[in-house]
């Protein structure tokens, strides 16, 4: 059935008056040991390892059909989810989208997000191993430039396309703009609120699970000529208490979540400043995979608000949010608090900060700790104590697990030649965090200059240096890159750790590589050694192990 949709979709792309969009990706790694990096023994018997994906859409007047084919030869690439596997189809819609009319339909597959996704946010990315779209339907109805009303229900994909979730997952989203009810174009205001629920029976299981858990709660946005300004509110009600796949049936509790952002600009100036507050706020469409580090099943979108930097020792020491209430011994989490900042800030030339060609700075910083609480014990049948829920306050901040602040300097100090100085300093608690038993203080540095050659032609060279008083300590970097046209680039790149005090882990992580594009399509290849650890996009993170080899991409739309 699956070979006769894919067929029958490519048959009406050819040969209907419509049109067809094709995308294909393809991520390939192949490990090789060397003297420092070894494949796990356990994984060693299937070195080459690679992550496909080929996407075809089809539209016709108001109609769109898609299918997505996936398939992970031999298996998936280290460290993703392991019920990714073999070929097969990952995601099928067929939608209805009458602009005029205000109506869209999609039935299948459906991305979606209410919200600042805090509530429900169903979304793909390949880098991270995620794919968490909502099998089932899904109803948009547009009420003029007034508003808007959203209904969808299904089951979540946690594996591949048809590997459904137990848990039924429901929810409605309206938004009202105010700005277009009153006849305004001066500012834009706009009035939200969103319910999601999931509908699971474990009661055969555990006798007091809910069998059903809502989120639900209200959001404003606003837009002015200089100041912009957003807040959203949300209800958790009561969930039975999961965590690293286990459940835990004598915790059975609520939660809650609060957003806030601001920002000012005017003329060269501009501010952010984001605050949140959540508490036992991690939702998935399935209970026993709640706190999986694959990321699948979850429904709503908790990213951690700090900076996403750009240069690899920045990186070292990535902050995950604390949304999942957490009952590790001495180290109990019932959420996050805090906040982050920004501040940018463009020199005009001729200015005593700009001088002759201008100059830009940025100053970003950010401060998240535990919530303050405190444990309630209780007895099990057997005797035995634990904690059985995490009595919180308000605005009480607990552990700080959590900073960082940084100052950005660029400046184009001619046509040809522009650099950026960097400087970052960090507090990270690795014993709150990870239970290592001590907090990280680090500092790191780094330089980029890109010099062009000409107009498509340039060289850039990157150095940076960390200092740390803890973990691996000291690592020093460094990338060259050179781009001889608007098609090829090519890259050396090197981080050595110097100052751990293990000889075993002085390594030299070396990368080599280069990639070729052409009109949608790139290809791009390197060989090297992978650090072991956190990589994160848009503030969601997914652990990589430490490896050696040769890595292959292709992307291509047509």
């Amino acid at each position: 059935m699956k070979k006769i949709t894919i067929i029958g979709l490519l048959f009406l792309g050819f040969y209907g008056h419509a049109q067809i969009r094709v995308g294909v990706e393809s991520n390939s790694q192949y490990y090789v040991d060397d003297n420092k990096i070894k494949l796990d023994p356990n994984e060693a018997e299937d070195r080459f390892r690679s992550n496909n994906y080929i996407k075809l859409d089809y539209t016709i007047k108001h109609f769109e059909f898609g299918i997505q084919g996936e398939g992970y030869f031999p298996k998936a690439i280290l460290n993703y989810n392991p019920q990714l596997q073999d070929f097969n189809v990952g995601t099928i819609y067929a939608r209805y989208n009458n602009y005029e009319k205000g109506i869209d339909i999609t039935a299948g597959h459906i991305y979606e997000q209410f919200g600042s996704g805090l509530a429900l946010r169903f979304w793909e990315d390949r880098a991270l191993g995620i794919n968490n779209a909502l099998f089932g339907g899904k109803v948009k109805w547009r009420i003029g430039d007034v508003a808007q009303i959203k209904l969808l229900g299904g089951k979540q994909r946690i594996g591949m396309g048809f590997d459904l979730s137990d848990g039924v997952v429901y929810g409605a989203d309206t938004e009202i703009d105010i700005t277009n009810l009153l006849g305004q174009d001066n500012y834009t205001l706009k009035f939200g609120a969103s319910f999601v629920g999931r509908y699971e029976d474990i009661t055969q299981l555990y006798a007091n699970a809910p069998k059903t858990t809502d989120v639900f709660g209200p959001r404003i946005d606003y837009a002015g000529e200089r100041f912009n300004f957003s807040a959203e509110y949300l209800y958790k009600t009561d969930d039975m208490h999961a965590e690293n796949l286990n459940i835990y049936n004598n915790t059975v509790r609520d939660g809650n979540a609060f957003l806030v952002n601001m920002g000012y600009n005017a003329n060269k100036f501009a501010m952010n400043l984001n605050l949140r507050r959540v508490e036992n706020f991690g939702f998935f469409s399935q209970k026993n995979v709640t706190g999986n580090v694959f990321n699948y099943g979850m429904i709503n979108y908790v990213p951690s608000l700090v900076k996403q930097y750009d240069h690899s020792l920045q990186n070292i020491y990535v902050y995950q949010a604390l949304s999942k209430m957490s009952f590790e011994p001495d180290r109990e989490k019932a959420g996050e608090i805090g906040g982050q900042f920004d501040v940018v800030y463009e020199a005009e030339e001729g200015s005593f900060l700009g001088g002759s060609t201008g100059a830009a700075f940025a100053v970003n910083g950010s401060y998240w700790a535990g919530l303050k609480n405190d444990a309630i014990y209780d007895t099990d049948e057997y005797g035995w104590e634990y904690v059985k829920d995490l009595k919180t306050k308000p605005f009480g901040f607990g552990t700080r697990s959590y900073s960082d602040i940084s100052i950005e300097y660029r400046k184009p100090f001619s046509e040809k030649f522009s650099a950026i100085f960097s400087y970052l300093n960090q507090y990270y608690n690795s014993d709150f965090l990870e239970g290592k038993g001590y907090a990280i203080k680090a500092n790191v540095v780094a330089a980029e200059g890109t010099y062009f050659l000409s107009d498509m032609k340039s060289i850039r060279l990157e150095l940076q240096h960390l200092w740390a008083d803890h973990d691996r300590k000291n690592w020093m970097g460094g990338t060259v890159e050179y781009v001889p046209n608007s098609n090829w680039s090519f890259f050396i790149s090197d981080i050595y750790n110097y100052g751990t005090e293990a000889e075993s882990e002085k390594l030299h992580y070396y990368n080599l590589g280069g990639a070729f594009t052409k009109g949608a399509t790139r290809i791009a290849a390197s060989y090297g050694r992978q650090r072991g650890g956190m990589i994160c996009v848009g503030g969601v993170c997914r652990y990589v192990p430490e490896s050696n080899g040769f890595t292959l991409n292709l992307t291509t739309n047509f």
